[in-house]
């Protein structure tokens, strides 16, 4: 596990070095809980606007020390990434319908986590939950989670499940739900050398939806597994050089499966004392096909291997204990302007 510069606590960074497992961030802590006694005390605040439509969502929070053995803290506004795709999957079913209206999502997500020393292991947990409606607009939904994780240097082991998340709309004349009924997500992590990691997942996501004629009753179950390895390959007090690769397969019930290799490299170095550079790029290698399973009598079968190369980048500007991250979005016309430039951003204060 690679320690993170003091105040690296955003999802700019995160972004910006490919979601590697080798970094150490606030936002990689919700699902490895017991990386939060790794972080220095801080506070950290995502840029985002407010309601449904805002896109990104305004978040934050802080983590702080309990003497040297344990941590705790609290966070704002976060949302599950799961349950927002089933969401938005739903608000097209219920165009579908016939319906008026959207389903809501997650509303004033509250999580708060807790880490802490046993002897050889350091151990964290994460809990959270949201509830919100909105009588006039005849919507609502509630959601709760936990996810809870431990390492010894060398094993690492974390387990992220959801506990129900529900969102129903009522247009006044139809009635409409979209539900998680399973979500498990189980890592396990083994570290080879200070520098090199090697590890493996599996996920598993269930959703149901209830929805008036002609859609009716919609199920979704979706499985994954991943083995992968990331290497930190250069390391210095200015930066660092890191490199990963996964063997993913995804299978999404009566719909898609897929088998995919990617590849990444990324890099994070110190281009000035006030500034930190990153970027990084990922590409399928041999392996990267999507096939339909969904029995559709003109598309079951068919395979798609399409381009898949892809890049993010993204800065930090420092300020004394303050730090500033942003990443470059929108990268499809392969330049950097005023629509895409600073487009994530969080401001983090060390204490």
């Amino acid at each position: 596990m690679a320690a993170a510069p003091a105040a690296m606590a955003s999802k700019a960074r995160v972004e910006a070095l490919n979601n590697s497992r080798h970094v150490l961030d606030f936002q990689s802590a919700f699902d490895r809980p017991y990386q939060f006694l790794a972080l220095s005390e801080q506070a950290t605040i995502e840029w985002g606007g407010t309601g449904d439509a805002a896109a990104p969502h305004a978040e934050g929070g802080f983590v702080k020390r309990h003497g040297d053995d344990s941590a705790f803290g609290v966070y704002f506004g976060r949302r599950s990434a799961d349950f927002s795709e089933a969401v938005a999957k739903g608000n097209t079913l219920v165009a579908t319908a016939g319906m008026t209206g959207t389903f809501m999502l997650e509303q004033n997500g509250l999580n708060l986590f807790y880490a802490s020393k046993m002897a050889d292991w350091t151990y964290g947990i994460t809990v959270k939950y949201s509830n919100g409606k909105d009588d006039g607009a005849g919507t609502k939904a509630n959601s709760a989670g936990l996810a809870v994780g431990a390492t010894n240097g060398a094993w690492d082991v974390e387990l992220v499940q959801g506990l129900g998340a529900k969102s129903e709309l009522n247009d006044g004349t139809n009635t409409a739900t979209v539900e998680s009924k399973a979500l498990t997500s189980l890592t396990v992590g083994y570290h080879v050398s200070p520098e090199m990691e090697v590890y493996g997942n599996f996920k598993t996501v269930k959703v149901e939806g209830s929805f008036p004629a002609p859609v009716n009753d919609v199920t979704v179950e979706k499985t994954s597994y991943k083995l992968g390895m990331v290497n930190t390959l250069v390391k210095t007090d200015e930066g660092n050089f890191f490199y990963g690769v996964e063997l993913a397969s995804s299978k999404t019930k009566d719909t898609t499966e897929s088998m995919t290799l990617p590849v990444y490299m990324g890099v994070e170095a110190n281009a000035a004392s006030w500034l930190v550079l990153r970027a990084s790029v990922a590409q399928n290698v041999i392996l990267n096909e999507t096939k339909d399973i969904s029995g559709t009598p003109a598309t079951d079968g068919d395979k798609e291997d399409l381009d898949s190369t892809k890049m993010a980048a993204g800065a930090g500007i420092k300020f004394g204990k303050s730090m500033i991250d942003a990443t470059f979005s929108d990268t499809v016309g392969g330049t950097i302007n005023s629509n895409n430039f600073f487009s994530q951003v969080a401001y983090t204060y060390t204490f």
